[in-house]
């Protein structure tokens, strides 16, 4: 009798579990009354999934409010070894059975098959464009790499930077979705998609891909040096003309560049950058040379600084 009992009830459980809601629950709209109510979500994920062994959760934005989603156990080992697990920017709907802790609402997915996830292509924005993008939403930039650091084993941060904007892509080491990762070195221009997070009110570029990492051409336009003034101080500007002058100083090498407009503007580089050229040695005057940094006025003159070696080419 037991036994037939405790069947029943699983079998009972499997039914309801499997009851798909006819409609939408919004995160606004969940009360403590809904605890361990079966509701089916739809938003976009914010953030980059947690992905342990035995446990897989995101955070999904609606348009009125945010909340956890989380698989435990054999749940999470089904959605891992198939690899559908969510990415920053994905569309997803979920159902699954509420907890409302001290007015904290989260989702429990019961069945692997209950999770749907839609990847939307991404749209092609100006990286000063990120910081006013919505949370969740799938974009892509341009931009140099200005720095790449490790956060344990699990993120890489790409700092970025087109003209005047900077901004992190942050890559996750650990997801199904990986594949090759292009190797990357500071300097290199890349193009790359994924969703958009935030980390201490900034915005970032999320990445969960391999293939969402494209290696590409450099895009910075020079400025004419006749257009450039002490109003420019501050700015990041590229300029690219031919050497003019070659002045050595007690931390460096001050060059001057004379571009077609016929106005000339020195690149001051510091040891620590200029012993980094390979063309330190040779360089002369009448060489091309293009170079990229932020404008300094200092004693009456404006000069450009880069910061990195790939900021100074031929």
């Amino acid at each position: 009798m037991v036994t037939v009992l405790a069947i029943s009830s699983a079998i009972a459980l499997l039914i309801a579990v499997r009851t798909t809601p006819s409609h939408v629950t919004s995160v606004a709209a969940i009360h403590p009354a809904m605890n361990f109510a079966y509701v089916r979500v739809e938003g976009v994920v914010v953030a980059h999934p947690t992905i342990e062994e035995g446990y897989l959760s995101f955070y999904l934005r609606d348009e009125e409010g945010e909340l956890r989603v989380s698989a435990y156990r054999r749940v999470a080992q089904a959605l891992l070894q198939a690899g559908r697990v969510p990415k920053a920017g994905d569309r997803v709907t979920a159902h699954g059975t509420l907890r409302v802790r001290e007015g904290e609402p989260s989702l429990t997915i019961n069945v692997a098959d209950e999770l749907h996830i839609e990847t939307p292509t991404p749209q092609l924005i100006a990286l000063d464009a990120l910081a006013a993008a919505r949370l969740g939403e799938r974009v892509r930039v341009v931009g140099q790499v200005r720095r790449i650091r490790n956060v344990g084993e699990r993120l890489r941060i790409l700092t970025l930077r087109a003209d005047q904007a900077t901004a992190d892509a942050v890559i996750t080491l650990n997801h199904p979705e990986l594949g090759h990762v292009t190797e990357i070195a500071v300097g290199d221009w890349v193009d790359v998609s994924g969703g958009v997070g935030e980390f201490r009110n900034q915005k970032q570029l999320l990445i969960s891909r391999g293939e969402d990492i494209i290696l590409t051409r450099p895009a910075a336009t020079p400025y004419p040096i006749a257009s450039l003034g002490r109003q420019s101080a501050g700015r990041w500007t590229a300029i690219s003309g031919v050497v003019s002058d070659l002045e050595p100083f007690r931390s460096g090498m001050r060059v001057a560049v004379r571009d077609a407009s016929g106005e000339s503007l020195t690149v001051v580089l510091f040891d620590a950058l200029w012993e980094t050229l390979p063309f330190s040695l040779t360089l002369q005057v009448g060489d091309p040379l293009s170079a990229q940094g932020t404008l300094n006025w200092y004693r009456g003159q404006l000069e450009l600084l880069p910061e990195i070696g790939a900021d100074v080419w031929q």
